[in-house]
């Protein structure tokens, strides 16, 4: 069995949540990351097909080598293109988007869903780790109608991932300053008392400080945090 990361095993526990709501299908891994979660689900019947995306051809070669070497070389496809082109979804797709940035992660969604019909996308759900510009993808996903379906948190190397699991509506919102920069679903976490998003938002607090002297939504998002806990 592959031993993932504590980053990898919290997008995992996310996909694996979305399947059972999603019913059987596929899992499509944006950026592979050498197979490995890939395998994870397949071996964990998470998914009764993998299809692996790479941009380069070196990281694609060592997808496909993992999935031979675990025995999916039957119910798996790796192809080197820039993040789904080219790939059309299906009905009961999970796609994962993780350990890149965000920016990265809205221009491979947009382009997605210029590809794709809304019926389509309403049968798919979406799993993403963004490595930066965080509260840029909580905006860029409510503003294109995707619903949160949970949050989560880890510590990996000493650093704290974000994972968020989402389906397609089609209804945008907006989300506002505090949302977009502390997350959609963690706030009630955190007033649950739950200690790694205590952390995680302890850890924002200082960062979010520096920021807002020049990021006026963080600023907003610190002032609107210091009301609540005012109240």
């Amino acid at each position: 069995m592959i031993k993932l990361s504590s980053r990898l095993s919290a997008v995992f526990d996310q996909v694996a949540a979305a399947r059972n709501g999603i019913g059987p299908g596929r899992v499509l891994d944006v950026g592979s990351d050498h197979g490995l979660l890939a395998v994870s689900c397949l071996e964990n019947e998470i998914a009764n097909e993998a299809i692996c995306t790479e941009i380069h051809q070196g990281p694609a070669d060592h997808s496909k080598e993992a999935l031979a070497e675990a025995g999916f070389e039957d119910v798996s496809n790796v192809f080197v293109t820039d993040g789904l082109d080219g790939i059309p979804l299906k009905k009961g797709d999970i796609v994962v988007i993780a350990g890149m940035g965000g920016l990265n992660i809205i221009d491979i969604v947009s382009r997605c869903m210029k590809n794709e019909t809304p019926d389509i996308l309403k049968d798919v759900r979406f799993v993403i780790q963004p490595q930066k510009s965080v509260n840029l993808v909580r905006k860029f996903f409510a503003e294109n109608g995707f619903v949160f379906e949970d949050e989560s948190v880890c510590t990996d190397r000493d650093f704290f991932y974000n994972v968020m699991r989402m389906r397609f509506t089609g209804t945008p919102y907006e989300l506002g300053a505090y949302k977009e920069c502390y997350g959609v679903l963690l706030p009630g976490k955190e007033a649950e008392g739950d200690p790694l998003v205590k952390s995680y938002f302890a850890h924002l607090d200082e960062v979010f400080e520096i920021r807002s002297r020049s990021d006026m939504v963080v600023r907003q998002a610190l002032e609107e945090r210091k009301q609540n806990e005012d109240k």
